[in-house]
């Protein structure tokens, strides 16, 4: 009888194990977006101006600025996009940024790092802001952190 437990004790070890593998969790690594997360984010209201994201991305040295407007996740800018978008480039300095902002994907604190990893490649996006179940943002997600 006590042969029969520890064998069914060693497969239980052995199914969790696989399910880590299945997932490309090496042991010891982070399981729960909360663990990888940065709770350091610069936010902006929809009616901030491109000047002045672009000064806040400048000054605090931060490639992101996530778009909220105290009650729900609006969007997200990044030094990339501000770069790269002509029409970004292109428009009056005193434009809001809620017509050059991407809408984006979210992900919540409890969520597995895997599935948040997997949004993000999904969306093609190298940042992904993170809420709680509450739907309040408390904090980002880096590709670049995930993947340490």
């Amino acid at each position: 009888m006590e042969e029969a437990r520890a064998r069914r004790d060693r497969s239980s070890l052995y199914l969790e194990s696989t399910r880590d593998e299945q997932l490309g969790l090496l042991p010891g690594e982070a399981r729960k977006v909360k663990s990888a997360m940065s709770s350091a984010v610069t936010v902006a209201s929809p009616k901030t101006s491109l000047q002045e994201a672009i000064w806040m991305m400048t000054s605090l040295n931060v490639p992101v600025i996530v778009v909220y407007d105290g009650r729900r996740l609006v969007g997200m800018i990044t030094d990339r996009d501000i770069g790269l978008n002509r029409r970004v480039r292109e428009a009056p300095q005193d434009a809001s940024i809620s017509g050059f902002m991407r809408t984006v994907p979210f992900c919540l604190e409890d969520d597995l790092l895997a599935d948040a990893i997997s949004v993000m490649r999904g969306s093609h996006s190298d940042w992904i802001p993170v809420l709680n179940r509450h739907e309040q943002l408390v904090g980002i997600l880096s590709i670049l952190a995930s993947s340490l």
